[in-house]
């Protein structure tokens, strides 16, 4: 799917169907800083460019419901524009 984020740029990137497990590991990863193993994780799953999987990394949020960028804390949807920013939020529900 593709996906952008205003506050970035009006550029649209490929940003994967990821599983359940997926969003777990990446998640995980995210909020463990391990940014360069996440890049690696989400390139090798998937055949994506690099400036797309940077973006998916960029927007993975670490605390459900919480913006990456503001830290306003009511975000409900998964893919969701924050409303008082408009940053892009993966906001992965992974306690499924």
């Amino acid at each position: 799917m593709k996906k952008k984020c205003p506050r970035c740029s009006n550029d649209e990137y490929e940003v994967p169907d990821f599983t359940q497990q997926e969003k777990r590991v990446l998640s995980g990863l995210k909020a463990n800083n391990k940014l360069g193993e996440l890049i690696e994780k989400l390139e090798s799953l998937y055949d994506i460019r690099s400036i797309d999987a940077k973006f998916s990394l960029m927007h993975i949020n670490k605390k459900y419901g919480k913006c990456n960028r503001c830290k306003v804390d009511y975000l409900e949807e998964e893919y969701v524009l924050c409303p008082k920013c408009n940053a892009l939020n993966f906001n992965w529900s992974i306690d499924n």
